[in-house]
């Protein structure tokens, strides 16, 4: 993995390689740039094809120059196509791969790769920067443009310090308390962006724009006429795709190893490496708290397969430790729980010698396996017989009346998920609209409390009312949330110790198959994740697949107002929460004070303040408190 920059000028002030700097994580093994009088492109190398300098960055053939972040697993195919076509190689790199199959098909070239990428090729002679970020998101990529300033980079450190004085723009800060990311193409600041996923972006160097195009998304494939195959076709099928997907992420020249939470996508990606790959290293991270604790759970996967495994217990100390540099490493507002373990055993592989891992993401997503489509499904089912203007009639009854309207028995209510569902539900206008709700950890009458100003969200795309309602879930959970969420809790937890995340799971192949198998072998009987715990069933004992998943969770109740408080007390403090004018100071220091007096609270909600008093105040220099005001 890598770290890749560039902006539209000379290099004038020798601010390169301080931009670089801020991204040294993600490559520390080398270093290059590239300049002329009207761009400067800069890279940070980690290894792991090709440890040479032949691999060295920014990469030049003829007029195109390639500062490339990510792998394309099947380089040694393309490569072999290009020798046939007259191409020759210097080096071992997927890198060059990349930029002479750019050169020979251009921007088709990107549908020939199997991998997870964000790069930019600039062409000389066109005087044009193409940006290009892999189908589902994997790597990041952002941009700034705005009068003559355009910069783009792998994070959004390089282009706070090479700005200094971008303005956060409300839209998204709302999104950010209703979502707890920033979604889709959005960011934190005011005209800064990120190339979406599966999309592509030209920038003009002559007149100081840029176009953004979508070369792939999974909503056609969903589209297509269902597979008519048997269980065991459809199963055999799968697990074929699933083992030239874990194999072919193996491709490194050097050591990996898998996150192994004990749930059934992380199991089914070490179960199949350890049978196919070799011998592999495993990694599970734990809580002193019980309900939170998944270490025997992994360490019985880890034994019934035969990996060298590794665990270790997360504590309130080792947590403050990593809160220290949190905002360093997810360098804008970013309140995913999981992040903190995340990054724990990143630190474990790190200690441990390896640096790649795979990881279970995307399971849930593709294979359908979250609660909440079983609860959406089932409660949206009752509630789409009433007519519209009752429903309405109907959302104004509290929660335990419209419980007893609404037959939820075998849904779950973890953190009263079920409850938030059916009192939104009441409101929904359709399938989509309701899936819609059921994304906001906050609604907007809640997210008033804490903020001074409101704003609906914006749909980032319509889906067809013919697809069944789960699989809408699905494929606006693939869309916005995988990527905009859970991908990047991994990418900047495992570049935040130098070592590469990689996605077996989400693998566009195993994507695209799973969109046009029916929905009877996703949801069977309310059963989730049907298929692939069929797949699973053929590697590991059917007891050790039906169990409740757990996931990277962290008992942060308990941490908030006790272990850690002092940590997080100074940044509820008066001068804290006003020094931006943005946020409704009074409401969030009584529920803070609540907290502390072991009152009911919604913690989570405390949470995402926490987590942005913490980013605005590593970043508030390169911040113009002028613009940010209602």
């Amino acid at each position: 993995m890598c770290a890749i920059l560039g902006f539209n000028s000379e290099n004038k002030y020798n601010i390169l390689n301080d931009l670089l700097d801020t991204m040294n994580h993600r490559g520390p093994d080398d270093r290059g740039i590239y300049e002329d009088k009207f761009i400067s492109l800069g890279h940070n190398r980690l290894s792991i094809l090709d440890l040479s300098n032949d691999g060295h960055q920014p990469m030049q053939y003829e007029e195109l120059i390639i500062v490339y972040n990510g792998e394309v697993y099947n380089f040694k195919d393309i490569r072999k196509e290009l020798i046939e076509e007259g191409y020759d190689f210097v080096s071992e790199t997927d890198t060059e791969v990349v930029l002479k199959a750019f050169h020979k098909w251009g921007l088709s070239s990107v549908d020939k790769f199997i991998g997870m990428f964000a790069f930019a090729i600039y062409n000389k002679s066109d005087q044009e920067i193409i940006l290009i970020r892999d189908r589902v998101g994997v790597k990041p990529l952002y941009y700034f443009i705005e009068n003559n300033q355009f910069i783009f980079a792998s994070e959004l450190k390089p282009i706070m310090l090479y700005l200094n004085n971008l303005s956060i723009d409300l839209k998204s800060l709302n999104e950010f308390f209703q979502l707890g990311y920033s979604p889709h193409s959005h960011t934190i600041f005011k005209n800064c962006f990120k190339i979406p996923a599966g999309n592509y972006g030209i920038y003009n160097l002559k007149n100081n724009t840029i176009k953004i195009e979508q070369y792939w998304s999974i909503l056609p494939f969903f589209e297509k006429p269902k597979f008519q195959k048997t269980e065991l076709e459809l199963i055999d099928e799968l697990e074929n795709l699933l083992i030239s997907s874990c194999l072919y992420r193996t491709v490194s020249d050097v050591p990996i190893g898998v996150f192994l939470s004990g749930g059934i996508d992380s199991s089914l990606v070490a179960s199949i490496l350890q049978k196919h790959y070799g011998n592999i290293q495993t990694f599970t991270v734990g809580f002193n708290e019980e309900s939170f604790n998944e270490i025997e759970e992994a360490k019985m996967i880890a034994e019934y397969i035969g990996s060298n495994h590794s665990s270790e217990i997360l504590d309130s100390k080792k947590t403050s430790e990593i809160f220290q540099n949190y905002t360093k490493f997810y360098d804008e507002p970013f309140a995913n729980y999981g992040s903190i373990p995340a990054i724990f055993v990143s630190k474990l592989a790190k200690e441990k010698k390896v640096k790649v891992v795979l990881v279970g993401d995307g399971g849930d997503e593709i294979f359908c396996g979250y609660n909440s489509y079983q609860n959406n499904f089932e409660v949206g089912r009752q509630i789409f017989v009433i007519p519209n203007f009752l429903r309405k009639l109907l959302s104004f009854i509290n929660i335990g009346l419209l419980k007893k309207i609404i037959k939820h028995d075998g849904l779950t209510n973890r953190y009263k998920q079920l409850d938030k569902l059916i009192k939104s539900s009441f409101n929904a206008k359709d399938w989509q609209d309701l899936n819609y709700r059921s994304q906001f950890l906050y609604d907007s009458k809640r997210v008033k409390k804490l903020l001074k100003k409101n704003f609906e969200l914006d749909k980032f795309f319509e889906l067809p009312e013919n697809l069944h309602p789960v699989e809408q879930m699905m494929v606006n959970d693939y869309m916005i949330p995988m990527t905009d969420n859970i991908l990047v809790s991994t990418d900047r937890a495992t570049m935040s110790v130098s070592i590469e995340g990689r996605e077996p799971l989400l693998d566009h192949r195993i994507a695209e198959f799973m969109a046009q198998v029916p929905i009877e072998f996703k949801y069977k009987n309310g059963d989730k994740k049907y298929l692939l715990k069929k797949v699973l069933g053929r590697y590991i004992p059917k007891s050790m697949i039906e169990k409740p998943k757990r996931g990277f969770g962290i008992p942060m109740l308990e941490w908030f107002g006790t272990d850690l408080r002092e940590i997080f007390a100074p940044y509820f403090i008066n001068s804290k929460l006003s020094s931006h004018g943005l946020l409704n100071t009074n409401y969030i220091k009584n529920q803070h004070s609540k907290l502390l007096k072991n009152k009911e609270v919604n913690v989570s909600r405390l949470w995402m303040v926490l987590v942005f008093q913490m980013w605005y105040e590593r970043y508030k220099i390169h911040i113009s408190k002028s613009k940010n005001q209602y």
